[in-house]
């Protein structure tokens, strides 16, 4: 008797070879007694015009097994093993010969797409005209469409269209690349089993129609298809990119599956490892946790003497990978429960600098502000009791001394210059950055203290009061914008277990980042190491002290610090080159010492150039691959050409190809002038996708455009060559529009970041699910002719909140409502699944509908 199972084999073979791609390719194994119970499929009936594709793998010739069938006699619609190396394709009574050298223990890739006249058969790409003049229309069935009866052997990738596949299409038939929603006959693709999801016990559609029922099959890792394999898609971007460039979406994170952020900044005299947004970690002393007191939850509470949150040196110091700050801003929301003169709500003073906000004359109400020596008295400025919204904004640090600082009040309403200042420095000196000195929160202060924000740059009272409501924009991360920015620390004082928690550390910021990522698997978040502090002459320091073993130490030492909060480590110091000893004194030394603090759990990569690539080759084999910048100023390296030859340096000089990491630019250059391609789009929006030339504010920029970044990406797959990387996230356009780089790299070598799926009965844990036999309070129709869905509550509900989100987890819409009836166009959706989420006074409900243009 036949059992209902799927088995999950791993070969060793994987657990060497999976860093190279951060998905997992699987396919179906039969043994010749198996099969998967693709259900019944009346979309495929009567169609003339389809395609269907899969990779197969014969383990023993057996000669009339199936790769796929569906019904019998004249209803018979399969292909089949016929006589040794023999396909056999069956439309009900006719039978045509596709292949007659299919190997045995081999991969090959097949696509069989039929026209009017006849059909196409594809072999590895190879194509062949079967011409029959009545087509190969499929006959009308109820019987189940069945995969790998009798079989012996694995296959993968198996696809079913609605559409035909022209020769003249090539890049649609996507022979050695998985499918995406951007392809541009996603609509017309009715199945679609990648076999990648391993923790389903069904065989998932990804499309979401015609799940499939395995029995007697096992899934395993596949390590011998060079011709189809998924491989690591590296992107480079940063905290800041990520703040103010709003094209960084979740499509374009879905199609980059090693996402570096370039924010460790070494330190070139010491090694030392710092990151763009210090943890500023709060230590409490003397206070505590509340989790609400009058109207605000999640506060700050404080004792009075020796009460205080030391959140370290490192606030408003001025770090590397961030615009030049020369101003300030501190804010929070305070509640004085005893009045004590001197007690700070702000400080960071040592002898040689303060910055400080404090409680002044209680009979005042005086808030005082001492800078380096000055101190402003601000008369009135704070409430005898209950909460209070301050900032403190530092708008000048030159002119006249009481025009410096403005404070704000009533949350933001109410702006006002000192009424006096009380102390004047003899030196004029208002610097305020990067001063040693540990910043205090509350220092003996005696009550509660909420939200504190410290900005590096002036805040006006308008971004004040949004900042006071928590509605600013600027709060936000990732996205936000440009004032995101400046938001250096951010203490909410939200969770009981670390009250002392900066949400606006690298820390917080990372783990935001893979929020963008929830509900997938098969990504990587790593750091970039970059160091670009100069001596007096110009020349990097790093250069001077990577030979020294203390220097390399210390760096080792820190990198294993940053390792529990990231999947691992990218090298990016720029440059050493031809000829230059320090690459065997000091650049090799390092990466060994580097690769001993990186487990093998952890993705360590060094990037390299066309101009600087000479790692002695005893150190080659260390890092796990190599992102290769094939840019730069110099136009020379965005040509083609010399992509090639860089490539065929790189192979001579001894690195594996499976190491080779090669790249495209999505930046655009004059030969002196760098500047994005996201640029050279806006100022051509109908740019051709064969145009590495365009021009822009009078100038000619070279950059690579669409069909260039394919044909790279096609390059990778001919040499079968290990990654692919781009630089940067920031400068592509959005991945919504055609131009965009990425989104044409991913067209030839996709990224794979998967959904997760773990039953057929619900939707991917990135989209809600849907509950079939729960009694629903609300209901919704989708009105195809009107192109708008209605939800109506049928209890005595009234409609509050509807979401909605499409197959890939991306959300589309969202929105607040009242009553008990609401519409929603919906033309501009793309054709697909979706999922809507009602929520109403009676609870929640979830709806799938599917959207057909």
């Amino acid at each position: 008797m036949k059992t209902r199972n799927l088995l999950l084999i791993f070969f060793s073979l994987f657990c060497v070879s999976s860093v190279f791609s951060q998905s997992t390719n699987y396919a179906l194994r039969f043994n010749g007694d198996g099969e998967v119970d693709c259900g019944v499929i009346p979309d495929l009936d009567n169609l003339s015009l389809y395609s269907v594709q899969f990779l197969v793998n014969p383990s023993e010739w057996a000669e009339n097994a199936y790769i796929f069938k569906r019904g019998a006699d004249s209803e018979e619609f399969s292909l089949k093993l016929g006589t040794s190396g023999q396909l056999v394709y069956k439309i009900a009574s006719q039978e045509i010969v596709v292949a007659t050298d299919l190997p045995v223990n081999a991969w090959t890739q097949i696509t069989i797409s039929a026209f009017a006249n006849g059909i196409d058969v594809w072999t590895n790409g190879t194509k062949v005209w079967k011409a029959n003049a009545g087509g190969a229309v499929i006959p009308v069935s109820a019987s189940s469409f069945v995969i790998g009866e009798n079989f012996k052997g694995r296959i993968d990738e198996f696809r079913f269209w609605n559409a035909e596949m022209p020769g003249a299409e090539p890049e649609n038939l996507m022979f050695r690349n998985t499918v995406n929603k951007f392809h541009p006959k996603y609509e017309n693709l009715l199945f679609y089993y990648k076999f990648d999801q391993d923790q389903c016990e069904d065989i998932v559609d990804y499309k979401l129609a015609y799940h499939g029922v395995p029995t007697n099959v096992t899934r395993e890792a596949v390590t011998d298809n060079d011709y189809f394999k998924y491989r690591v898609v590296t992107g480079y971007s940063s905290f800041v990119r990520h703040c103010d460039r709003l094209q960084i979406d979740r499509d374009m994170h879905l199609m980059t599956n090693d996402l570096i952020i370039l924010d460790a900044q070494v330190a070139g005299a010491t090694g030392a490892v710092s990151l763009t947004y210090p943890d500023n970690q709060g230590t409490l002393s003397n206070a505590s946790y509340m989790a609400e007191y009058e109207g605000r939850s999640g506060v700050l509470s404080l004792q009075g003497d020796g009460a205080g949150m030391n959140v370290g040196q490192e606030v408003l110091q001025d770090k590397g990978g961030l615009p030049a700050l020369k101003y300030a801003t501190i804010e929070a929301w305070i509640c004085v429960g005893e009045w004590k003169n001197g007690a700070a709500i702000f400080n960071k003073s040592d002898d040689s600098h303060q910055f400080a906000i404090k409680l002044g004359d209680e009979s005042k109400k005086e808030l005082l502000v001492e800078i380096n020596g000055y101190t402003y008295n601000f008369e009135n400025a704070i409430k005898a009791s209950g909460w209070e919204h301050i900032a403190v904004a530092i708008v000048s640090t030159t002119g006249r001394a009481n025009a410096r600082i403005r404070l704000y009040t009533n949350g933001g309403t109410t702006p006002a210059y000192a009424n006096n200042i009380s102390t004047i420095p003899t030196e004029d000196d208002f610097t305020f950055l990067n001063t040693s000195a540990n910043a205090v929160i509350g220092e003996n202060f005696k009550g509660y203290i909420d939200e504190v924000m410290v900005w590096g740059n002036s805040r006006t009272d308008s971004q004040i009061k949004q900042d006071a409501a928590g509605t600013s924009g600027d709060l936000t991360f990732p996205g936000g914008g440009d004032g995101a920015i400046y938001l250096l620390s951010y203490w909410q004082f939200d969770d009981k277990d670390n009250p002392g928690k900066n949400t606006r550390s690298w820390k917080e910021m990372l783990a935001q980042i893979r929020k963008m990522y929830d509900g997938y698997r098969g990504y990587k978040i790593r750091l970039g190491l970059i160091s670009s502090d100069k001596d007096e002459s110009g020349n990097k320091l790093w250069t001077s002290h990577i030979s020294d073993a203390a220097w390399r130490e210390r760096l080792a030492s820190d990198v294993a610090e940053l390792l529990p909060y990231c999947d691992g480590i990218d090298v990016d110091f720029e440059w050493l080159y031809s000829g230059d000893q320090r690459w065997k004194t000091g650049y090799g030394p390092m990466v060994e010492a580097l690769r001993k603090v990186i487990p093998e759990d952890k993705v360590f990569s060094v990037s390299l150039h066309p101009v600087a690539y000479f790692l002695p080759t005893e150190y080659i084999n260390l890092p796990d691959y190599y992102t290769f910048q094939i840019y730069g100023p110099s136009k020379t390296y965005f040509a083609y050409n010399n992509y090639v030859s860089s490539y065929n340096n790189f192979i001579k000089w001894g690195f594996p190809k499976e190491k080779i990491g090669m790249s495209y630019p999505t930046t655009a250059t004059t030969g002196s002038v760098v500047s994005g391609y996201k640029n050279i789009v806006a100022a051509n929006p109908d740019l051709a996708t064969d145009l590495n030339e365009a021009t822009m504010s009078g100038s000619t920029y070279t950059f690579n455009g669409v069909d260039c970044v394919k044909d790279k990406m096609n390059f990778i797959l001919e040499q079968n060559s290990g990654t692919v990387m781009y630089f940067d996230m920031g400068n592509d356009v959005a991945v919504s529009n055609p131009l965009s780089l990425i989104r044409a790299a991913n067209s030839v070598i996709s990224s794979n970041v998967d959904t997760i799926i773990t039953k057929t009965d619900s939707e991917p844990t990135s989209l809600p699910s849907v509950k079939r036999d729960e009694k629903k309070t609300t209901a919704l129709i989708y009105n195809e002719r009107s192109e708008e869905i209605v939800v109506t509550a049928i209890s005595d509900a009234y409609l509050s909140r509807i979401s909605l989100v499409s197959s890939v987890g991306m959300l589309v819409r969202d929105e607040k409502v009242s009553g008990r009836y609401y519409a929603m166009q919906t033309n501009t959706f793309s054709p697909g699944v979706y999922i809507a989420r009602v929520e109403s006074t009676e609870g929640v409900d979830v709806f799938k509908f599917r959207i057909k243009k």
